[in-house]
């Protein structure tokens, strides 16, 4: 008899385990949604929108207030915003990459937390260049 119950034993265990992983599968799914949503976020406001915005505020009389930024506009031109934006994008990814707690190996939510800021912080350097240019024009 015990023979008999075994290989259903062994299948209860396996079906446990096989909708646990499925259930672990569909919150890796949506964390990894969610941080793609928010990396196309940060590419699409700090990246292009910053740094556009940046070039029509320094067209129009404006100046860089970051000494950092302004060291690569005056070393490459508008060539060197866009390498001093693809560098700060590459140390951000570096860091959610690879830092152990928010690290791509990592699934806990708090993960999401440095695109979610880079976002935040792209949305704001957008809307503050817009002021510039409503301010300027």
């Amino acid at each position: 008899m015990s023979t008999g119950s075994a290989p259903g034993a062994y299948e209860r265990v396996r079906q446990r385990v096989g909708s646990i992983a499925v259930g672990r599968v569909t919150v890796e799914s949506r964390s990894d949604a969610a941080a793609l949503a928010l990396w196309s976020l940060v590419l699409l406001l700090y990246g292009v929108g910053d740094t556009g915005l940046t070039t029509v505020v320094l067209e129009l009389g404006g100046f860089e207030a970051s000494p950092v930024a302004q060291a690569f506009v005056n070393a490459a031109g508008y060539a060197g915003l866009v390498v001093q934006k693809a560098l700060a994008l590459g140390i951000l990814w570096g860091i959610w990459r690879f830092y152990p707690t928010v690290g791509g190996m990592s699934r806990h939510p708090w993960r999401l937390i440095v695109p979610a800021i880079a976002a935040v912080r792209g949305a704001h350097l957008v809307l503050l260049h817009l002021e510039h240019v409503s301010i300027l024009v």
